[in-house]
């Protein structure tokens, strides 16, 4: 309940609405109160945003400290 409490002090909220897969839905309705699952999605989707994040920029950047030519 610790992290709950730290969250709700978290900057200002907005309604998000979208769809997600039934089983996953009913699995999140079985294993998470009611007052926890906003929660528990925004700390879900914040760490699959850096895993996002850190791929592309692995991607982006990947050679970048090579010498310039081309030899590592």
């Amino acid at each position: 309940m610790e992290e709950h409490a730290e969250y709700a002090r978290r900057e200002p909220k907005r309604q998000a609405n979208f769809l997600l897969p039934e089983p996953l839905l009913a699995e999140l309705r079985r294993l998470i109160p009611a007052k926890m699952r906003s929660q528990v999605v925004a700390s879900a989707l914040e760490r699959e945003l850096a895993r996002i994040k850190a791929k592309k920029a692995l991607s982006d950047y990947f050679g970048a400290w090579r010498a310039a030519d081309g030899k590592a």
